[in-house]
């Protein structure tokens, strides 16, 4: 039978039962049954002038919320930092008044650069989260650091992030011998939000590095994270305009001289392109975007990696406008094992994650209280001797009850033939669902079937997942699915033809007699298996046990040890002329991994392991470390070597390198330059990328970009080929009525 025809029956829309909770009123007691804290936001009496002060006088009339609650390390005991906020709002804006007093004054901050989309887990920050659908399942998060850098996510039930999503809003921050203050302003034209008169779900955090306290208004348990709202407190008294019509165009200029071929033949094109987005939002749920020659060119370059695993790498998506609302077509897995039955970069990149010019696409999204539902059109330019192709996407999910869902995809791809002969489609569908069947305990699989019209393959994957956090105790498995013509060629999968399945347990333990400098002891174990779908024989498996230390300051420290079972059913090559015979080849190793406090100005991470591999050893060092001596200017070096001995058959001995140095320089969060250098032993090539941004007006960028891909032994005739760079200059303008 067919694949796709067997599982589209599967796919039903749950009815409107008596029994499912209407979401969208605010209820005043969170998921334990505490009372929620409320605020009353209040109409700025005065023009509100963003520059960090507070000194404007109608902050003198709005309510101070002056106490935060920690959430670590000592859950639900008062934060040892003193931190205000006030809120107000006007017919443009919903601001935001942040005070974040430190003991230690100025030299108690830290930041470790001005980068947008900055590393939580290493700064100072205060951050608003907002349900502005007052559902209980979408949310925002705007968070500052105390140098006006600007982080921003959607998040959906708490669990599916967004974090590379980029909206318009402002922040300007003052240090003071005090410590820190803060403006937020986001304009109304940037929320999603029913006009009312509810309350919105809201919560306020700050995290101090120093001490490495994250505090937040309403408390949550520290097994959960802010974001899920069911722990989230009230914000009344808004009164936002009615939501308009609102229009975002983002037309672009881009000028590319590229050189390319041998040293004795080089090749030079000079290339002007014009292109752009358009956002048009006709309603509060729904969303349309179109784009035209969409352009990636300021995108963040892949790093390089050694791969070492019998698994293809997967790479994150980078480019902005697949980011865009990203989360309402993700559905699968990119934990240790991949699936997806949609990854939106299979569009416009091919195997090598070279670029494909894409000559167009529209996108639309709807959120509210009951569903999330998306469409995606794409078109891309032909390779080599074929011709086009187009993507076609449709993504719906019913939200059930407060916490559950139900939903469905379909990504079809048409690759025509040369001359535009011939069509051929492939099809992918996938039915998903999520259900949180207590506050700790979540649940959600996935069912999906692929046919891939080059080849007439059809193949079924599946995934499941079901686990439960507390404070001290996480326990978990995951399990996946992927027949032998399990192919979607609009998404990805690590390997197809097995089963997966990884049982995991992980504590928390903070036992009173720990030294003060230690914050916990977190022992874990977990096991991946890998059988084969048809005799039920073990591919390959992973046991794999450690004791995390886990210090006050954030510096980590812990041993591991690792049993693995690999039984290869054919011979493969490991890397370059180093070949893997089949057959049984377990082996141990073992190792320790060292992290230092990623907020100092000097901070390291270091991983260092032995032990046997394929039938000889290998010895593996995998360093990074970072000097910041102020956050406008960092210097990077990752550096990664395998020395592996008597591998394989014919038995080898090799040493791979991976070297990558890099710098950053700032002269505000909105003007950046960056660089790095990569240098792959296993491939004899070297990258280098250098790219300056200046964001002019909010999210409007003049970005030049310089990269240079050359082989590194240009000595030998046969690799004195392929060597390009390129100089790009790209303007993008946001432009709102």
């Amino acid at each position: 039978m067919n694949v796709i025809t067997w599982l589209l029956p599967l796919v039903v829309v749950a009815p409107r039962g008596s029994g499912a909770q209407d979401s969208s009123a605010s209820p005043t007691h969170d998921s334990r049954g505490s009372a929620r804290p409320t605020y009353r936001a209040q109409r700025a009496s005065a023009p509100i002038r963003v520059d960090g002060r507070l000194d404007d006088a109608a902050w003198l009339s709005a309510a101070t919320i002056d106490r935060l609650t920690q959430i670590e390390p000592e859950n639900g005991t008062p934060s040892a930092f003193r931190t205000t906020f006030r809120i107000l709002f006007d017919s443009k804006a919903l601001y935001v008044g942040i005070v974040a007093y430190d003991s230690a004054g100025r030299g108690g901050v830290r930041v470790q650069d001005l980068r947008r989309e900055f590393d939580p887990f290493e700064n100072d920050f205060a951050s608003i989260i907002l349900d502005p659908l007052h559902d209980g399942r979408n949310s925002l998060g705007f968070q500052a650091s105390p140098f006006g850098a600007q982080r921003e996510l959607q998040v959906f039930d708490g669990d599916s992030f967004n974090a590379e999503w980029e909206g318009v809003w402002r922040t300007r921050t003052v240090i003071t011998d005090s410590g820190w203050t803060g403006e937020i302003a986001i304009p109304w034209s940037t929320l999603r939000y029913r006009a009312d008169g509810q309350a919105w779900n809201m919560n306020l955090t700050r995290q101090a590095r120093r001490t490495n306290e994250f505090s937040a208004w309403a408390l949550f348990p520290r097994n959960l994270n802010v974001y899920r709202m069911d722990f989230a407190g009230r914000l009344e008294g808004l009164d936002p305009p009615p939501p308009a019509v609102n229009v975002q165009v983002r037309p672009y200029g881009l000028a590319t001289r590229t050189a390319s071929g041998s040293s004795t033949a080089r090749v030079t094109e000079i290339k002007p392109s014009i292109g752009g987005e358009i956002m048009w939002r006709p309603s509060t749920n729904l969303q349309v975007d179109g784009t035209l020659h969409t352009d990636f060119a300021q995108a963040d370059v892949d790093r390089q990696v050694v791969n070492l695993s019998r698994f293809s790498v997967f790479f994150p998506e980078r480019r902005q406008f697949f980011l865009e609302n990203a989360n309402v077509f993700n559905l699968g897995t990119d934990l240790r094992y991949v699936i997806r039955p949609f990854f939106s970069r299979s569009i416009g990149l091919d195997a090598d994650g070279n670029p494909i010019p894409i000559q167009g696409g529209v996108r639309a999204t709807w959120r509210d209280a009951k569903f999330n539902a998306g469409a995606l059109l794409t078109r891309q330019d032909g390779r080599d001797s074929a011709g086009p192709t187009t993507f076609g996407v449709a993504r719906a999910s019913r939200n059930i009850g407060a916490s559950g869902r139900l939903g469905m995809l379909v990504a079809t791809r048409f690759d025509e033939g040369p001359g535009g002969l011939g069509v051929t489609p492939s099809t992918t569908v996938a039915v998903d669902g999520f259900a949180r069947l207590k506050p700790t305990v979540n649940a959600e699989w996935m069912l999906s079937g692929s046919r891939n019209g080059a080849t007439n393959e059809q193949g079924v994957g599946w995934y499941g997942f079901l686990g439960r956090q507390t404070d001290a105790l996480y326990t978990g498995v995951y399990s996946a699915v992927a027949t032998k013509g399990y192919n979607p060629t609009t998404g990805f999968v690590s390997r197809n033809d097995v089963i997966y399945t990884s049982p995991a347990i992980i504590g928390d333990w903070r036992p009173a007699w720990r030294p003060k400098s230690l914050r916990s002891f977190k022992p874990a174990v977990f096991f991946d298996m890998y059988h084969g779908p048809r005799d039920g024989a073990l591919q390959e498996g992973l046991l794999f046990g450690y004791v995390e230390f886990v210090f006050n300051s954030g510096a980590v420290v812990y041993p591991y040890v690792e049993r693995d079972f690999q039984r290869p059913t054919a011979p493969f090559e490991i890397v370059s002329n180093v070949f893997v015979p089949a057959g049984q080849q377990d082996y141990d190793r073992y190792g320790v991994n060292f992290r230092t406090d990623a907020s100092a100005n000097a901070s390291a991470i270091v991983d260092l392991s032995n032990g046997g591999f394929f039938g000889g050893t290998l010895a593996r060092a995998d360093v990074s470390a970072r000097w910041a001596p102020d956050p406008r200017a960092a210097l990077a070096l990752t550096y990664s070597q395998n020395r592996l001995r008597d591998v394989g058959d014919p038995k080898a001995s090799v040493i791979t390198h991976l070297l990558a140095p890099e710098v950053r320089l700032a002269w505000s969060p909105r003007v950046q330059l960056s660089g790095f250098y990569q240098y792959n032993s296993e491939i004899e090539r070297g990258t280098a990328n250098a790219r300056f941004s200046w964001e002019f007006a909010p999210l409007s960028y003049l970005y030049v970009v310089y990269n240079d891909r050359r082989p590194t032994r240009l000595r030998d005739p046969q690799f004195d080929v392929a060597r390009t760079n390129q100089l790009l200059v790209k303007l993008v303008y946001l432009w709102q009525p």
